[in-house]
């Protein structure tokens, strides 16, 4: 940094500063800026930026031990190592610089070979301070990306929870909805086009389901190929969950009709107890497992196209609100017996 290094020498004598800029100019520091007071030098600070200032301790408008005060007691300014110049009865006060920041001291009349020596410390300790500076922003920045991406993938409490503490408990709630969507005809789609055609359909839909989920207040927890699955009541707080699911699948409903391609949608809606948490070592994933889970999945299987079905434990805690259509009971893959109810719109 020798070279290169930025310096302000402050003293309120005119030979003083004509001594210390010859002695820094053989030693080979060339950008050398002098200040004939504390005013002035507060001044040159806040329109440079310097690698080192050497200060003269006893000075008429502001000492340098003010001055001192100042530039470490300002975030933009405080990591600028400062030497006191001072005269070798001034012990008490040098002290003080010391204690309030200062890197180190010359006394008058000023040695050479400490001036190059001194100077060449502080030089090499802020080039340090400069590095791990930049080191420390660009881990701070890096955090900020995971932790962007970490709520762009997960629910946000979860990505907060994740992001706090590292970790993630797993854990059983007693009441959460699960919404379970999934395209008509996706998998021949695939078939008919090219990798780029398929991911680009549906990478555009799903960001306009995410859209929809999010809106509704429900949380997205992830994508099966073709299929979405949402929670209501996982970690937000709604007022009434199955009406916001209902709200949100019929909204599905209508962009998937409205695509180019004009798809079909199942929809199947169940709640219950469920339990929760991250799967994985390397590579891993926020999920959701249980009964209610599976019922949800073995619901939208059974629908037919463009139809949103609920079971009837979902369906009675909106009822009043729900306009629906009795599908009777259907068998589940699990030989379970279901009550099930197709929504047509909302009251």
């Amino acid at each position: 940094m020798s070279a290169a290094a930025k310096i302000l020498i402050v003293d309120d004598i005119d030979d003083n500063l004509y001594t210390l800029e010859r002695r820094l100019n053989r030693d080979g520091y060339s950008d050398i800026v002098k200040a004939s007071g504390g005013k002035e030098a507060l001044t040159l600070v806040e329109a440079n930026k310097f690698d080192l200032v050497l200060l003269d301790l006893m000075m008429p408008d502001v000492s340098g031990l003010e001055v001192l005060k100042k530039l470490k007691s300002d975030p933009e300014h405080r990591k600028i190592p400062v030497i006191m110049v001072t005269a070798a009865d001034e012990v008490e006060t040098t002290a003080e610089c010391i204690a309030a920041g200062a890197e180190d001291y010359l006394t008058k009349p000023i040695n050479s070979k400490l001036v190059k020596a001194r100077v060449a410390a502080c030089l090499k300790k802020k080039k340090f301070s400069d590095h791990e500076e930049v080191y420390l922003k660009k881990i701070e920045a890096d955090k900020k990306r995971t932790f962007s991406f970490l709520k762009n993938v997960l629910p946000a409490k979860v990505a907060d929870e994740l992001n706090a503490t590292g970790s993630l408990q797993p854990r059983r709630y007693q009441d959460v909805l699960v919404l379970v969507c999934d395209l008509v005809g996706f998998t021949s789609f695939c078939e008919k086009n090219s990798p780029e055609i398929v991911f680009k359909e549906l990478q555009m839909i799903f960001e306009k389901f995410e859209d929809e989920i999010k809106e509704n207040g429900l949380e997205k927890i992830k994508t099966v190929g073709d299929a979405i699955v949402a929670t209501a009541g996982l970690e937000s707080e709604l007022e009434n969950p199955v009406l916001a699911a209902c709200k949100c699948a019929l909204g599905l409903k209508k962009i998937a009709k409205e695509n180019e391609f004009h798809w079909g949608l199942h929809v199947g809606i169940h709640s219950g107890p469920i339990v929760a948490g991250l799967v994985g070592k390397d590579s891993f994933q926020f999920d959701i497992l249980g009964q209610t889970v599976n019922t949800a999945f073995n619901i939208c299987d059974l629908t037919e196209s463009n139809e949103i079905y609920l079971s009837s434990e979902t369906w009675i805690q909106a009822r009043e609100h729900l306009s629906v259509e009795s599908k009777g009971l259907i068998t589940l893959k699990s030989k379970i017996d279901i009550e099930v109810f197709n929504l047509l719109s909302l009251n």
